[in-house]
């Protein structure tokens, strides 16, 4: 009998899953789909959970009615030992503490995870190019342009020319996400022997004591004992500006002596500097 049912309009028992009543002929359709509307209503009243069970009420409750009653105890409660009392509102109060701290716990972690989940998503992609066509200063460029963190280094190389690209950390082509690092490296040439180094040291030391010419400085060098090679390297690897080196020389002739500009030009050439370098160190010291 449990799945019987009675026709609405005839009366007579029909099976619970009749659309149409077989004595009298109606359509039971709609009743149908208006019963189960029914039950789906009953169903959803069922899950929806109490406002007791929720976790605001329970906070309310904690925060309100926890303190209240502490204050009840102090204010009206005289056969409490002050002690005890004491104690309950200090146990209260760590109790109160560790379940504040263990929300926001929570809620930071909640935080951290979405913002975690949004910045993963915002990472936006960026194709390597291939730097090896490219410019130290258009490498820089480039970078800043798409928010890499690009590390321009220098090695020694017996293949790859002085100055010229060897390789990079990321192929071309290949995809990273903005604010990662890429390494560039360009060759410093093949790396010079003990003596080059010791020529270079020796050069370097000179150009702080004085101004000193290409030619002149190459002249010290051999004559501190240096071969003609590594008297080249030494110098042609110090970094100097031989212009600047002609102004340091001149200043330092017209603090010790008066010149005329033939003659401090003449006297810059005859220290190796070269006519223009002459002219441009007396030029920038007025004459």
């Amino acid at each position: 009998m449990e799945n019987k049912k009675f026709c609405k309009f005839c009366g007579k028992e029909i099976t619970k899953e009749s659309i149409v009543c077989p004595h009298c002929g109606r359509q039971l359709e709609k009743i149908k789909k208006l019963e189960e509307k029914k039950e789906n209503v009953k169903t959803e009243e069922i899950e929806k959970p109490q406002f007791y069970t929720q976790e605001w009420f329970m906070w309310l409750m904690l925060v309100l009615f926890a303190p209240i009653g502490i204050f009840l105890m102090w204010k009206f409660n005289d056969k409490m030992e002050k002690k005890l009392k004491i104690i309950l509102t200090i146990v209260f109060g760590i109790f109160f503490i560790i379940i504040i701290a263990a929300g926001s716990s929570e809620s930071v972690d909640d935080d951290t995870n979405d913002s975690a989940t949004y910045d993963t998503n915002k990472k936006v992609t960026v194709e390597v190019v291939d730097f090896s066509t490219m410019t130290t200063a258009e490498i820089d460029s480039w970078c800043s342009e798409k928010k890499i963190n690009c590390k321009i280094t220098n090695e020694y190389s017996d293949t790859v020319e002085k100055g010229k690209y060897i390789s990079q950390s990321v192929e071309s082509s290949k995809s990273i996400y903005e604010g990662e690092k890429i390494t560039i490296i360009f060759s410093l040439g093949k790396e010079p022997t003990i003596s080059q180094k010791n020529a270079l040291k020796k050069a370097q030391s000179y150009l702080k004591y004085t101004a000193f010419s290409r030619k002149g400085l190459i002249d010290q060098l051999e004559f501190e004992g240096f071969s003609k090679e590594d008297s080249i390297y030494g110098v042609d690897n110090v970094g100097a500006d031989w212009n600047e080196q002609a102004v340091k020389k001149a200043k330092s002739y017209l603090d010790y002596s008066a010149f005329s500009r033939k003659g401090l030009i003449e006297q810059l050439e005859f220290e190796g500097f070269t006519h223009s370098q002459a002219v441009y160190g007396v030029e920038q010291n007025g004459l």
